[in-house]
């Protein structure tokens, strides 16, 4: 009786094979995946270039666009709002003082950034987000 239920439940159940056999591979090679880095990029560098354009921008030495790329709509709405219509040469070329990062998770981080102006320093909080395989800036507060 127990050699006829499992005759039973073999002739029900569908016979299973895994799709990587040795005949299925020679036939259908499949490439192995590619290994996922634990980290795509490191923010650092992109938080202080970010807030210096942004700076450079508000100062009237580079065109707002420039930006388009590297920051949500809603931050480059603002920075827009607040950016002079025409572009002229800066005094003095604005430089990165200090960058301090800190990761929230692996797709956000945060930044503070101490930039000077030309005229003064000043300070600036930037969050960035990583989408679709590139860092934005979804906030950013200049003081």
């Amino acid at each position: 009786a127990p050699q006829a239920a499992a005759r039973a439940a073999e002739a029900v159940a569908p016979l299973l094979r895994c799709v990587t056999s040795p005949v299925t591979e020679s036939l259908w090679p499949v490439a192995a995946p590619a290994p996922v880095e634990a980290s795509p990029s490191d923010p650092a560098r992109l938080c202080g270039a970010v807030v210096l354009a942004a700076v450079e921008s508000l100062a009237g030495g580079r065109p707002v666009l420039q930006l388009a790329r590297w920051v949500s709509p809603a931050v480059f709405e603002q920075l827009s709002r607040r950016c002079p219509a025409a572009v002229a040469p800066p005094a003095r070329r604005p430089t990165v003082r200090s960058t301090v990062v800190s990761r929230v998770s692996r797709t956000v981080a945060e930044a503070s950034v101490v930039v000077h102006d030309g005229t003064r320093v000043r300070a600036a909080a930037v969050r960035m987000e990583l989408r679709r395989g590139a860092w934005r800036a979804t906030v950013l507060q200049i003081g």
